[in-house]
């Protein structure tokens, strides 16, 4: 009995892990910034720490022999056999069920992803008046239907747009925040089943 609480605990702890959402913070102001959250956890992906210097290490005498042929990629080599058994067509339609796969997979991610924070200043400038204005329509005719469609296809979405000519400034300047978060569920399920179809369509 006591092993079986235990497990319940388990199965219970790994589920409440599952459902903590995971948040992905982007900052654009200059630099790229990027971080990835999940409970106390921190992961700071952009921009890169710098690395220190190494030390030069001692040159070490060069072999006597070299081979000048270099063993060809595993991958690259499946390829090439499954092009041998199946031809051009048996690989284009492998392609076509795996590009089938993606949208579905995808999906299933914004569906249940909530945008808490998407913020878009944008300060266009061009060489002259005509080219400002020339860049701040172009500008506001991708931005705002992208932000539609991200609207329409996930779950929650709070933004705003700033997109402003700057005709009597000197440089084009952009600010841009997004923070998003998703249960960690949610993106395991996604992948298991882009797997199991993956599988499938391999397996056909």
């Amino acid at each position: 009995m006591t092993a079986l609480w235990i497990i319940l605990g388990i199965i219970a702890f790994i589920f409440v892990l599952l459902i903590c959402p995971l948040a992905v913070s982007v900052v654009y102001d200059g630099e790229l910034e990027l971080k990835i959250r999940y409970l106390f956890l921190c992961f700071k992906i952009l921009p890169p720490k710098e690395k220190k210097p190494k030390e030069p290490k001692p040159q070490k005498a060069e072999k006597s022999e070299k081979s000048d042929t270099k063993p060809e990629n595993k991958n690259q080599n499946q390829i090439k056999d499954f092009i041998k058994k199946k031809g051009t067509d048996g690989l284009i339609e492998l392609l076509k069920k795996i590009v089938d796969i993606i949208p579905k997979a995808t999906k299933t991610i914004t569906s249940h992803l909530v945008i808490s924070k998407l913020d878009i200043n944008v300060l266009v400038v061009g060489d002259d008046a005509a080219d400002t204005a020339m860049k701040f329509g172009y500008l506001c005719s991708a931005v705002y239907p992208i932000v539609s469609m991200i609207e329409s296809n996930i779950k929650k979405c709070k933004h705003n747009e700033n997109i402003v000519a700057g005709f009597n400034d000197s440089e084009t300047k952009i600010y841009l925040v997004l923070k998003a978060r998703i249960k960690p569920l949610f993106l395991i399920s996604a992948a298991l089943r882009a797997l199991f179809r993956g599988i499938k369509a391999i397996a056909k």
